[in-house]
């Protein structure tokens, strides 16, 4: 198991963590705050209706189907 690290160490991890994350932030609230480049957004499909056939199996096979014909 790691060793625990000083009280001091521990800021300076934090640090180094957190200061380039600020500075992203910082960056583009600037950037859609001050030069109103728009938010970015991930493009939405539209939901498909739920298909009735399966569209994985070609419409002529009839796979599985002969272990069902059995009576099993």
């Amino acid at each position: 198991m790691a060793q625990k690290l000083p009280p001091q160490a521990r800021r300076l991890r934090t640090i180094i963590v957190t200061v380039p994350i600020m500075a992203a932030t910082a960056y583009v609230l600037y950037e859609r705050l001050v030069l109103g480049k728009p938010r970015r957004t991930l493009p939405r499909e539209t939901p498909q209706p739920p298909s009735t056939t399966n569209e994985l199996l070609p419409e002529n096979s009839h796979a599985g189907s002969e272990r069902w014909s059995k009576g099993e």
